[in-house]
């Protein structure tokens, strides 16, 4: 789970920014708080709604998320430079590092990862075990090289051996990427918890991304098909179910030189093997071997006419809602196994308000979602999710205004808005979404 993201020094942040997913003391909603296992343990929010005008940050919070998840998985090659953006509206910061921090919690443990970069380098980076009263560090890296702690209980079935390798990976891992990085490409296995958690738990989606593994999701696993017709059955979609439909490789309506493509490079024999074929936005196939053949998965849509038979639909037939909701079951099915952090920039796309709240209040109340350690952090300006009686808390409501193109953000954990419409005071201004409010203590709420 995501406790705490922080940017310096990216986009539209000058300043260090700080975004957080840590419960207050409000008593409202407490089923939507995860409690950790230890004292040390910080109680965390399951759901986080950013607001903002167009242009104050919201997408540029998530996209530096996705920046610094990117650079993690997949770092950059040899003799290339950062593809860092810093802010540009301060010639100071031409000269100083972009500065990046996630800290969460994964298999028991909390961690803060983070570190500094230019366009050339990795200045710094750092891997600490945190709690409300704990900060240890497990490895740091500045000029001087990186140090190691080989006291933490992470290490203590290291040998001497892999110490040794362990400086020796240290010492020759490329400046300009990180040793976290290395380690994975390296195969030297002690942090991969932390790596892991960013590969596997950490999931960022834009208004533009497609779920085109739904057909294999389908096929391979017979729960989550009933998972996913019963949350269609929950949107009120009236429709009777959605399956796959199996087609002939041969017939696919695509161009020659692609399929000969496929068929050449597709690895046969190895388990789990796919391919992705995209025809139009709204319609993909799934490509997998069987028997030594390759055939194409498509999802096909039923509903009953009026003698109760089914009709099959494609989805280009759909409209864009319910194709955004499709979009969307996959990652509801992961959010109910827990152990993920989905951000989504511009939720309300395509959606209408009922099906947005909707959404909101299967993951907060439905016994699906019930204690599940997973979190759905969305930006958005649909007004209606300011609920705070019946939606949502108020520490789960963020905003992110702009003063001299900078960006800050700031939550409602400490407002005091109880009594207020808060859709109202969104839309005249009083939480810096619109560019006149500049600070949430200057706004002297009126009941």
């Amino acid at each position: 789970m995501l406790i705490r993201f922080t940017v310096e020094n990216f986009l539209s942040f000058n300043q260090r920014l700080d975004f957080n997913m840590i419960a207050s003391e409000e008593a409202r909603h407490s089923h939507h708080i995860v409690k950790g296992q230890s004292k040390s343990d910080i109680a965390l929010l399951r759901t986080s709604v950013i607001y903002g005008a167009n242009e104050a940050g919201k997408s540029n919070l998530i996209k530096a998320m996705a920046f610094a998840r990117e650079f993690i998985i997949k770092g950059v090659d040899k003799n290339k430079s950062i593809d860092i953006i810093n802010f540009k509206l301060d010639k100071n910061c031409y000269q100083k590092p972009s500065r990046f921090e996630f800290e969460f919690r994964y298999k028991g443990k909390q961690f803060a990862y983070g570190f500094s970069i230019s366009k050339n380098q990795v200045i710094d980076e750092w891997l600490f075990e945190i709690g409300h009263h704990l900060e240890i560090p497990l490895f740091e890296r500045d000029d001087k090289g990186i140090r190691f702690n080989f006291e933490h209980d992470i290490f203590s079935a290291i040998s001497e051996k892999e110490k040794q390798r362990m400086d020796y990976e240290a010492e020759s891992t490329r400046e300009n990427l990180l040793f976290l990085t290395n380690c994975k490409e390296r195969n030297i296995k002690w942090f991969n918890p932390v790596y892991d958690w960013f590969y596997e738990c950490l999931t960022i989606i834009f208004p533009s991304s497609k779920m085109k593994f739904l057909p294999l999701i389908l096929t391979v696993d017979t729960d989550i098909r009933v998972f996913f017709n019963k949350v269609l059955e929950l949107f009120g979609f009236n429709i009777n179910k959605m399956d796959i439909k199996a087609v002939d490789f041969e017939t696919l309506e695509i161009p020659t030189t692609i399929k000969k493509s496929i068929k050449k490079d597709f690895p046969y024999g190895k388990t789990g093997a796919i391919a992705i074929v995209s025809i139009t936005e709204e319609k993909s196939y799934v490509i997998q071997e069987k028997a030594g053949d390759l055939k194409a998965l498509e999802l096909v849509i039923f509903r009953n006419d009026k003698e109760g038979d089914e009709i099959p639909f494609e989805l280009s037939e759909e409209s864009d809602g319910t194709r955004r909701i499709m979009d969307f079951i996959p990652m509801l099915v992961r959010l109910s196994k827990g152990d993920s952090v989905f951000v989504i920039d511009e939720i309300d796309r395509s959606l209408h308000v009922l099906l947005l709240k909707k959404l909101f209040d299967l993951v907060l109340n439905n016994n699906m979602f019930k204690n599940v350690t997973s979190q759905l952090i969305a930006s958005t300006h649909e007004i209606y999710l300011l609920d705070i009686k019946r939606l949502l808390r108020k520490d789960e409501i963020w905003f992110i205004s702009k003063t001299n193109g900078e960006s800050r953000a700031y939550s409602l954990a400490n407002a005091d808005v109880d009594d207020l419409n808060l859709a109202k005071g969104y839309l005249n201004g009083r939480f810096g979404a619109i560019p006149v409010i500049q600070d949430i203590k200057e706004l002297g709420w009126e009941k």
